[in-house]
């Protein structure tokens, strides 16, 4: 092979890899769009590719959307109007017969393993995956597995496995044995393995790309989990060789069954792949677009509903403009739109305001004692400022002494001295354990925040932004949050910033539940360092000098919002002498009244049946307590909109814990900053959590995590496997998306944003940045603007501008 080749055969293996979505770890797990690496190619082309060659579905049967259009959720006008805009035909008999009529399912794109499957037999192809799945799952290991992988740094991902096959006795059983002498002629180079793959397998160049996908995706959650790592590593400038190397073992492995396999398997699968390579994909593209004609029409019948209910200025009148008494900020989360609009009901004179969990605060965070900082920050961006825990040497000592008597006590468990004799020796004293597990007299699994500390101990600890920050950089980072949170004006005496977290027992996927903006974690960090940097004397005596509208007496308090629960906990500052004794009891009472509210509309969806609001609280703090339970919260399913506006916009809306509600005044913003930062981040992240939960719902083979009851943690914080072996499982649990009494609870829709601002000003945006404009451009999510007389207009992928 000469260098050209060589240099296209890389850049080959490149674009193969930049296909998967990353996913990450179970500690910080957050929300990811699963068609990532195909944001450059339009929606139906994705789902026509993906479908005709993985065999996964981007698009919901057609027989969903036809009972939807029989029982009256999906007007048959919106589908031919979505039809219409699709360049596709109109005509309502042709519609009718293709809702009803039966699907062919498409030719998918065969790999060797496969074909050597015998009916009798142990599948080849599922011994492939389990035999790396094992092999990674032992290199990658955090600390769970108690006998550590012996690992060589200098041999690399590809080399490693190399050595573990070579010395893999499980290949003798499968009739396998034939490949050892190969392999042991490979070079324990990745590189130089995958171009002898590449060789060896003589694929034909129109359909080596999607070949090589079709085995990486072979193995989607390990790819996935490599890809992490490359994100991870191009964060910071650098790169990674893990997702090349799983490239090249995948390769490999076909490539050694190719040189084994019997003649009559070998032209089996030359057949095939030609078969492949000259069908006829015309079809495959067609239904792709006439399926996402049925989601498109989907959501114009969502947009219209909302559009409908956005609040217009009324005439001749203007909005109270009256300072509030309290302020509360929330992540723009949608569980938090239900909470706000009970909170604002139960107490008129307090305004909310949503605003992105980080509170602009892009820190990374260490706890004493930690080897290294985790992100607090969008996994989009990188942290610039480093916060260490602060508080008395002695509790740092107390929990370090309890965190290691519980590591020694379970190190002792497990052990291979202990384990058999453990249960007999130790077991009727385990009794009233399970029995308190099991009525849920316990807390819930304590977040690693609270981990070895007693409440007090948690709230003496601070998180203050570093001494060696200058106070110009304090000044521009509070100017940064206040901006931001639209306090341009009218800040009320007291300021709650809240950040968002939940309380789970037995709940391996607990941190995405948390907060997304701060990397999967709780916000509460978060909000302590803003809350400290605004409260700063020096830092408000030069705002107020630069003209902010802040009164002396005003005073910023971190609070953490337990989306279980719905309980507010306001986290310090309260001995604060500034604070106004009878405002804070009013908003106290307002916050019990808000809480028990929220319990009541998210009960409805959980156990219906139950209605006397003592009976719900206890229901939702039990099930946060409760092992056993596959559901404490929705979280986000039903997530459909993203709206940014002002608040007096959708204040009296009822959105039903659907959209992710960011506030933003355009007025307040006369260079456009604010609308850049929050169509590039907030906008991008939730478009990020709505496709996770919409490939998990369309496709949760794939896609999805399958059933919780089933999981087993692997790694440590890797992820999950489904039972005790397979392929990494990667988003989210049927568990969290349908139940069996009301059955789906998250509708599948791409996100449609609502944004008031200058439609001009919104173009430049989406043209100035390459991944917004590919998610526009290609239809993964759709712009609307809300004018200021209240008229809404959608953007077409084209860039037209026409109203609704």
């Amino acid at each position: 092979m000469n260098a050209a080749d060589k240099g296209s055969t890389e850049q080959l293996f490149d674009r193969v890899m930049r296909r998967i979505a990353p996913v990450w770890p179970l500690d910080s797990f957050v929300a990811v769009n699963p068609y990532w690496g195909f944001a450059d190619q339009l929606f139906s082309e994705a789902a026509a590719q993906l479908q005709g060659t993985v065999g996964e579905r981007v698009i919901m049967d057609r027989r969903w959307y036809a009972d939807r259009v029989q029982n009256g959720k999906l007007p048959l006008p919106d589908i031919l109007q979505a039809a219409e805009s699709l360049g596709l035909s109109t005509d309502e008999e042709e519609w009718r017969d293709y809702l009803w009529g039966t699907s062919e399912p498409s030719m998918r794109l065969p790999t060797l393993p496969e074909l050597l499957d015998r009916r009798g037999h142990a599948s080849i192809s599922q011994y492939v995956v389990e035999q790396i799945s094992r092999f990674l799952a032992a290199y990658y290991d955090r600390g769970q597995s108690l006998w550590q992988f012996p690992k060589d740094a200098g041999m690399g991902l590809f080399g490693a496995w190399r050595q573990y096959t070579l010395m893999d006795r499980s290949l003798s059983p499968l009739g396998l044995k034939a490949i050892r002498p190969l392999l042991l002629h490979l070079s324990p180079d990745g590189a130089a393995a995958r171009h002898w793959a590449v060789r060896t397998l003589g694929i034909p160049k129109v359909a080596e790309e999607a070949y090589l996908l079709v085995l990486l995706k072979s193995v989607n959650g390990w790819a996935s989990w490599c890809r992490y790592l490359l994100w991870q590593a191009e964060m910071q400038g650098e790169s990674h060789a893990d997702l090349a190397d799983l490239l090249a073992i995948r390769m490999v492995w076909e490539a050694l069954l190719h040189q084994t396999a019997r003649p009559k398997a070998l032209e089996r699968w030359h057949q095939q792949l030609q078969g492949w390579i000259l069908a006829d994909k015309s079809a495959d593209a067609e239904d792709a677009l006439r399926g996402e004609a049925l989601l498109q029409a989907s959501e114009i019948a969502y947009r219209r509903v909302v559009a409908a209910s956005i609040r217009r200025r009324p005439a001749g009148k203007k909005i109270a403009t009256t300072r509030p008494l309290v302020q509360a900020a929330f992540c723009i989360d949608v569980r938090s739109e239900v909470y706000r609009r009970h909170l604002e009901s139960a107490m008129p004179s307090l305004e909310t305001i949503g605003f992105a969990g980080f509170f602009g605060v892009m820190l990374d965070y260490r706890r004493q004692g930690d080897y290294a900082p985790r992100t607090q920050t969008p996994v989009l961006l990188n942290p610039q400022v480093h916060v260490e825990e602060q508080g008395l040497e002695p509790i740092f000592q107390r929990r370090f002494r309890r965190l290691r008597r519980s590591a020694e006590w379970k190190h002792f468990k497990l052990s291979a001295a202990s384990c058999f004799s453990f249960v007999e020796t130790a077991g009727l004293s385990y009794v009233g354990r399970l029995l308190a597990d099991t009525l849920g007299w316990h807390r819930p699994s304590q977040p690693p925040d609270e981990a070895g500390l007693t409440a007090a101990e948690r709230a003496s600890l601070q998180c203050a932004l570093p001494a060696s920050m200058s106070l110009d950089e304090r000044v521009a980072m509070a100017e940064f949050i206040l901006t931001g949170l639209g306090l341009n004006q009218g800040v009320a005496p007291i300021v709650l910033l809240v950040g968002h977290g939940s309380s789970t027992t037995n709940n391996p996927h607990r941190a995405g539940l948390d907060c997304g903006a701060c990397a999967g974690q709780t916000g509460e960090v978060n909000a302590k360092a803003a809350a400290s940097l605004l409260n700063d004397p020096q830092v408000r005596q030069v705002l107020v000098a630069k003209g902010w509208d802040l009164d002396e007496r005003c005073c910023f308090l971190p609070a953490l919002h337990d989306t279980t629960t719905d309980r507010v906990e306001i986290l310090g500052g309260l001995n604060d002498p500034r604070l106004d004794a009878q405002t804070l009891a009013e908003f106290r009472a307002a916050q019990e009244q808000a809480a028990n509210l929220t319990r009541l509309e998210r009960m409805s969806r959980l156990e219906p049946d139950l209605r006397d609001s003592q009976a719900v609280t206890q229901n939702m703090i039990f099930r946060g307590r409760d092992w056993s339970q596959v559901r404490p919260e929705w979280a986000l399913a039903g997530n459909a909109a993203f709206i940014a506006a002002p608040r007096w916009r959708t204040r009296e809306m009822n959105l039903a814990g659907r959209a992710f509600l960011h506030d933003y005044d355009a007025v307040k913003d006369p260079g456009f900053a604010v609308l850049t930062l929050i169509m590039t981040a907030p906008l991008v992240v939730a478009n990020w959590i709505n496709l996770q939960y919409y490939g998990s719902t369309v496709d949760n083979q794939r896609q999805g995590c399958g059933n919780k009851v089933l999981h087993n943690v692997v790694g440590g914080t890797l992820g999950v496997l489904e039972g005790n072996g397979g392929d990494l499982r990667i988003g989210l649990s049927e568990q969290s998306l349908r139940d069996s009494n009301s059955g789906l609870q998250h509708e599948p829709l791409r996100l449609s944003a609502f944004i008031e601002a200058p439609r001009e000003e919104m173009d430049k945006i989406i043209e100035g940045n390459e991944i917004l404009r590919q998610l526009v451009g290609n239809r993964w999510l759709s712009i609307q603007q809300i004018s200021p007389e209240g008229a809404i207009y959608h953007r077409k992928a084209t860039g037209q501008w026409i109203a609704i």
